[in-house]
């Protein structure tokens, strides 16, 4: 079983200024963007090997989220294998954006999201 990185997610204080500085002062392009509009904005973007995430929070959220992406291919093997105590965010289950995923923290409070991407699209 591996464990591959996706994303890292970044959470703005000011999602217009954060979105200027990964695609106009890094020169990352957008990937996939969604909510302009609708409701909480958000956009994927590369910078050649790495990806990241920024979007609003939505108003609901109070769990915060996770910032490590991970692409998993079998969610529920995958979550199988905690141990006993791992601190459970979220069990597998599926998102809105066409994806299953499972959350845990680490010791920290760190959320780590382990997500089946493949074939899905953002």
């Amino acid at each position: 079983m591996i464990d591959r990185f996706h994303h890292l997610f970044v959470a703005p204080a000011d999602f217009d200024k954060s979105l200027a500085f990964y695609r106009d002062a890094l020169g990352w392009s957008v990937s996939a963007a969604w909510g302009e509009g609708r409701g909480e904005r958000g956009v994927m973007l590369s910078g050649g090997a790495v990806t990241i995430v920024i979007a609003e929070k939505p108003a609901d959220d109070r769990t915060g989220r996770p910032n490590l992406h991970l692409d998993i291919h079998d969610i529920d093997k995958r979550f199988s294998t905690l141990p006993p105590g791992t601190r459970v965010v979220r069990p597998p289950e599926a998102t809105h954006w066409g994806t299953r995923w499972f959350v845990v923290e680490d010791p920290d409070g760190n959320q780590i999201a382990f997500e089946e991407v493949h074939g899905a699209t953002r």
